[in-house]
């Protein structure tokens, strides 16, 4: 199946059901007649910006996160706002952490906007660390994050 057809089931499986793991996913693609690899599922959650959002019974679901037109720096602001659970500074690393399945998309904003005090960022399932120049430049990045932070 092309690619294009499969994140087009993926799309209408998370919109009428409450998807919490990849494997709920693989289920239900294989109960249209999708086959694919967990690596294959992982690599379409993240080129779809599938994040992960609260159920009103306290679990998680997968959701498309809509951007609404907003540019690079909103999407992040939003995202900031929404997913994430602590932020922390280390000398010069900053550390993301956020709702389970999320650090991804945090990671790629970052990256999309280009930020002059980041060399690298690395982003995980829950935890997104970016590294700067010296700790001056983490302050300047952590002060910036900080301030979109709901906690």
């Amino acid at each position: 199946m092309k690619k294009t057809n499969r994140q087009l089931a993926i799309k209408q499986i998370i919109t009428n059901h409450d998807i919490a793991t990849q494997d709920e996913l693989l289920h239900y693609l294989k109960e249209e007649g999708v086959e694919a690899t967990q690596a294959t599922i992982s690599r379409d959650i993240k080129e779809m910006n599938l994040i992960k959002t609260s159920t009103p019974q306290g679990g998680m679901k997968y959701t498309l996160y809509q951007t609404n037109n907003l540019s690079v720096e909103e999407r992040l602001q939003s995202t900031l706002g929404n997913v994430v659970i602590k932020l922390e500074r280390v000398q010069f690393i900053t550390i993301i952490v956020t709702i389970p399945g999320n650090a991804h998309v945090a990671a790629a904003l970052i990256d999309a906007i280009e930020f002059p005090e980041i060399v690298a960022s690395v982003g995980g399932n829950d935890t997104c660390l970016l590294i700067s120049k010296d700790e001056e430049n983490a302050i300047k990045m952590y002060e910036y994050l900080d301030q979109f932070i709901k906690l």
